[in-house]
């Protein structure tokens, strides 16, 4: 199906309407999955308000990135960095590096996914949720990653990707 908004997607009945999204980050094109999650209760419609929400992150993107990018290092370095790992400190040092500046941190996470939740999980407000695969903290076999609540274009939350879900 091609949606006005959306593009062409495909409907999953596990996960929702399923397409990708461009999206310019540090300088660089991505590609990035596109989920638009239902309440099947309700249907498989694609809502209003999930167009909405996704066409106002779109328009604000230009403002949004640079604080996302801030606050993203500031999650890193206080949340994330030597909160687990090995104990040896040249290994350590290899698992986290030094994120401070918006260059390191676009070299260290790559936007892999747009959540768009169902409209009783938005209430009011457009919520929308941007996940990102991480180059730091060693293999990620959990594929935890990092997660992004935006409510209003405005960063609600981080924490590990399954924050979306």
């Amino acid at each position: 199906m091609t949606d006005e908004v959306f593009g062409q997607i495909s409907y999953d009945e596990e996960y929702g309407w399923n397409g990708a999204f461009p999206l310019e980050f540090g300088g660089t094109w991505y590609n990035v999955s596109l989920l638009v999650q239902v309440d099947e209760d309700e249907g498989t419609d694609i809502t209003e308000a999930q167009r909405h929400a996704l066409q106002c992150f779109d328009d604000k993107w230009d403002s949004i990135e640079p604080v996302l990018v801030d606050a993203l290092i500031k999650y890193y370095n206080q949340e994330e960095k030597y909160s687990y790992g090995p104990d040896d400190v040249q290994e350590a040092a290899r698992w986290w590096p030094e994120i401070n500046t918006y260059e390191e941190l676009v070299n260290a996470v790559t936007p892999e996914t747009l959540v768009i939740p169902p409209d009783d999980l938005m209430e009011k407000e457009k919520t929308i949720y941007l996940l990102f695969g991480k180059q730091w903290g060693g293999e990620d076999l959990d594929d935890n990653g990092i997660g992004v609540c935006l409510i209003d274009e405005q960063i609600s939350e981080i924490g590990y990707k399954d924050i979306a879900f």
